[in-house]
């Protein structure tokens, strides 16, 4: 055993009063975090003396499984199987929500109203999510904690992002309806959105959430937020003059988050981030162009490439029909590319998602206008400040992000709610 994994186990067993229990298992795992960089978690699975005999790859119930982060040594999870907490370990009971937020600031560091806040609250359940003096950010993180029947803990879980001040802009929010107006007004799209119920298409008029600078000259999609910060926009249309004979095959996939201790505590380890450069860019472009060629022969300009990120050691390609698409449900598939060969080696085709709707009746001609609609659809926009990761800035900014739960049936002009249909 690592001497330094041995001092963490040590110290969990002591934190959480498991002398009741004895270590399984254990391993070491990536877990990606921003800014390209990876976090190295150390999993334990510590089993109660008094289980029955169990099968060496089940846990039987009472079995805790706590991840720690092994560069701030902070817990990131803990999980009890089938809620069975057997320890006597001072956590906090149920229906003590300012004891748990007490508990969770020691845990993470976190300050509770500067860095996180209350979103979801129940007898036997908590959610929290990140926040800045309570106003959310993007990408978000969240906090979970949940008790079993007896009041005990059963399950602690924190992931994603929760800056801290050196990350981020700090100015008050001055985003006026006046200003968004208009911004508001170009998201406003046709849509079309499957009732299954009906089995049709339907055509509706909605506004796509969008985040505004707090000085609206910049707008962000909700999908540019979301994205990984290594994702490289491309928007490129693949043609080619000839089909390509050869058939694709797919080859196995390493995605194995394993890591060993050599790994994590070398001193030559890599700073683990991963950037494309312009050659792994045009390779990848060539890579898919292939890839279409030999998959799709008959379709040359029919497909684009939107875009390209590391992960994992391989490229992923992000393909879509060229042609746009007003449905909601869109065709896109992801190409697996290996980062040192740039030979494709599998690819994900949500075709059976799309395939699903095939058969329903087509979506009825609009009569209103996105002028009409938006008209409509004005008084229910909703103008929020939150904090949005800025990828240029490398900070967190000030935005008001633009929503709205409405949409207006393109043929009645009926104001609907969109969780509704």
């Amino acid at each position: 055993m690592d001497e330094k994994l041995q001092v963490i186990i040590d110290d969990t067993a002591d934190k959480f009063k498991l002398e009741n229990h004895t270590l399984k298992r254990h391993h070491i795992f990536r877990e990606e975090i921003e800014l390209h960089e990876t976090s190295y978690i150390f999993n334990m699975e510590w089993v109660p003396n008094d289980a029955e005999e169990f099968d060496e790859d089940y846990n039987p119930p009472g079995t805790v499984s706590i991840d720690v982060d092994l560069e701030s040594k902070l817990v990131k999870r803990i999980i009890f199987v089938d809620g069975v907490n057997k320890t006597e370990a001072e956590f906090p009971p149920a229906a003590s929500t300012e004891l748990t937020i007490e508990w969770i600031e020691e845990q993470t560091g976190l300050e509770f109203g500067r860095q996180f806040k209350l979103v979801h609250e129940e007898e036997k359940e908590l959610l929290f999510q990140a926040a800045v003096d309570n106003v959310a950010v993007f990408p978000s993180g969240s906090i979970e904690v949940e008790y079993n029947e007896e009041g005990k803990l059963s399950l602690f879980s924190i992931d994603g992002f929760f800056p801290n001040e050196d990350q981020l802009n700090w100015e008050p929010f001055s985003l006026t309806a006046e200003l968004v107006k208009p911004i508001a007004k170009k998201q406003c799209k046709l849509l079309e959105i499957p009732l299954e119920d009906k089995e049709k298409w339907e055509s509706v008029y909605g506004t796509a959430t969008v985040f505004v600078s707090n000085d609206g000259k910049r707008t962000l999609s909700f999908d540019e937020v979301e994205r990984p910060n290594s994702y490289i926009d491309k928007d490129t249309v693949i043609e080619w003059q000839e089909p390509l004979r050869e058939g694709f095959t797919k080859r196995p996939v390493d995605l194995s988050l394993e890591a060993t201790p050599e790994e994590v505590f070398s001193t030559e380890k890599s700073t683990n981030k991963v950037v494309l450069t312009v050659d792994d860019q045009q390779q990848a472009e060539e890579t898919s162009r292939n890839f279409l060629r030999s998959e799709f022969p008959e379709e040359s300009g029919q497909w684009k490439l939107s875009g390209l990120w590391p992960e994992k050691g391989y490229i992923f390609a992000e393909l879509k029909p060229a042609a746009p698409d007003v449905r909601v449900i869109d065709r896109r598939i992801k190409l697996i590319i290996d980062k040192n060969t740039y030979q494709p080696v599998d690819y994900i085709d949500n075709s059976v998602i799309v395939d699903m709707f095939e058969h329903f009746e087509k979506a009825a001609q609009p009569k209103l206008t996105s002028e009409e609609a938006f008209e409509k659809l004005q008084q229910h926009i909703e103008i929020t400040p939150v904090y949005v990761f800025d990828k240029k800035q490398n900070k967190y900014i000030l935005c008001g992000k633009i929503d709205c739960a409405y949409g207006v049936d393109a043929v009645t002009g009926d104001v609907v709610m969109l969780d509704e249909l």
